[in-house]
């Protein structure tokens, strides 16, 4: 073990060995184009076999001219050892939306400028893909979220997330009437824009941007952040990840439809009664976590550090 990822004291650490069988999920772009060609073309060198999304093959230009294999969302039956995010934090959120549940790591290489969640840097692939092929990389938990939508007390919809989800007013921008409960007991009544539960890894994204927390990884929390609070008393809470968090839509009646999100990257409508159960995931992400600590990120590329 080469110790190049220093991840947080406080969670367990599981090696997770060589990698023979890697997929590379990109981002859009040229950028992510030519580094998933260099990455596929180092791993088949290598021995390894290397799988792509077929969406993202469906244009020419992203076809490398290595061996490869084509894999869809849904598929469960192909063994793979490790992913290899190319993108960003957006990125490697959507490459987790594949592999969460089949208990694969994710890996991230980050080719854009703000990033909490990538182990490597664009100019560290090479040393990212001979890490993983000789068995030097560990991966750590991260929360995610099970999120359960009710309307007139059946189940409607579930879905998935590592970082967040928000409930937020519709194409009319009217404030929401929204009732939360914490643990199974009554939180408060409140009239804001909407309303944001992050888990720790999410709490640097749209909880930040509304003024919540920022909550480090190695906690085992939810955040509850008010957007636009109409009573400036409603300021965000944290609580235990153990604790369900129940969210129900009372009005405005002429408001029309509100949108439940998750990661950014699925969406729902709500209608009035409608009920969003929050609870934790049986099933953690299992990252491969970066050597700089959220702290790190926000003193260098936010100018914390004055």
């Amino acid at each position: 073990m080469t110790g190049r990822t220093t991840p947080s004291a406080g969670l367990p650490r599981t090696p997770i060995g060589p990698a023979r069988r890697i997929l590379l999920y990109p981002r859009d772009g040229d950028d992510a184009r030519r580094a998933t060609h260099d990455a596929a073309r180092s791993l088949v060198e290598h021995g390894v076999v290397v799988a792509l999304p077929r969406d993202w093959l469906l244009t020419p230009a992203n076809v490398p001219s290595t061996r490869h294999v084509a894999m869809d969302l849904d598929d469960r039956e192909s063994a793979i050892d490790l992913v290899i995010a190319l993108g960003g934090d957006g990125t490697l959120l959507r490459a987790a939306r594949w592999i969460a549940d089949r208990e694969v790591a994710v890996l991230g290489v980050n080719l854009g400028n703000l990033g909490f969640l990538a182990a490597y840097g664009a100019t560290e692939l090479p040393e990212a893909l001979r890490a993983a092929t000789e068995g030097e990389l560990v991966w750590q938990p991260r929360l995610r979220m099970q999120i359960e939508v009710f309307r007139a007390g059946t189940l409607m919809a579930s879905q998935t997330g590592c970082n967040d989800t928000y409930v937020k007013h519709g194409e009319l921008p009217r404030m929401l009437h929204l009732r939360t409960n914490i643990g199974g007991s009554f939180a408060s009544n409140m009239r804001a824009d909407g309303l944001i539960v992050s888990t720790p890894m999410g709490s640097t994204a749209y909880n930040l941007a509304a003024g919540g927390p920022i909550v480090d990884s190695d906690t085992d929390t939810w955040t509850i952040t008010p957007i636009c609070p109409h009573t400036l008393t409603h300021r965000p809470v944290v609580t235990r990840a153990d604790h369900a968090i129940e969210i129900e839509l009372l009005g405005p009646e002429d408001a029309g439809a509100a949108t439940l999100s998750v990661d950014g990257q699925w969406s729902v409508s709500l209608l009035r009664g409608d009920r969003v159960a929050i609870t934790r995931s049986p099933t953690p992400l299992r990252l491969v976590p970066p050597v700089a600590t959220v702290f790190d990120v926000l003193a260098h590329k936010l100018g914390w550090g004055g």
